[in-house]
């Protein structure tokens, strides 16, 4: 495994004491029969998310994917949070953030890594048709006309048309 072996031996000691509180939260979970540290388990694909954000500004090629990867995950991470806490059934309406995600994703690239117009496009469409659906599926039906509209706004905000 190659990359275990590469992990400075800084990062495998962090590494191998959160896991060892991690098991011992849940441990203490079970054995005593509460339900609180279960709930914490989205903390774990935060610290991943975290970690790729890491990844990203440690590397001189700045790889767009661990960027749009790590806020991918921070931001899932805080939505399972919120449903831990209130109720999974509440993603019956909250399923076009997933979408959301990744388009803030692409937008944040554009504006530290690229400035092609297209990586803006992309994620501009993707965050419209997040929020189109939400209308469309959440609130009405009677809004699907929304798609148009903010399609036709992620183009003219992108600078495509030009």
């Amino acid at each position: 495994m190659p990359a275990i072996n590469s992990l400075t031996s800084g990062t495998a000691r962090r590494l191998g004491a959160f896991l060892v509180i991690l098991g011992v939260l849940f441990s203490i979970d079970t054995i005593f029969g509460s339900s609180f540290a279960y709930k914490l388990w989205p903390i774990v694909i935060l610290i991943l998310g975290i970690g790729f954000i890491g990844v990203y500004n440690k590397r001189n090629a700045r790889e767009p994917a661990y960027l749009i990867i790590g806020e991918y995950f921070i931001f899932f991470s805080m939505l399972a949070m919120y449903c831990n806490f209130t109720s999974w059934r509440i993603l019956g309406r909250l399923w076009p953030l997933f979408i959301a995600f990744l388009g803030i994703g692409l937008i944040t690239h554009y504006f530290l890594y690229s400035r092609r117009s297209l990586i803006l496009f992309l994620g501009m469409l993707l965050v419209c048709l997040s929020v189109s659906f939400y209308f469309i599926f959440a609130v009405s039906g009677q809004y699907w006309w929304l798609i148009f509209i903010m399609a036709g706004l992620s183009i003219l905000i992108s600078g495509l048309g030009k």
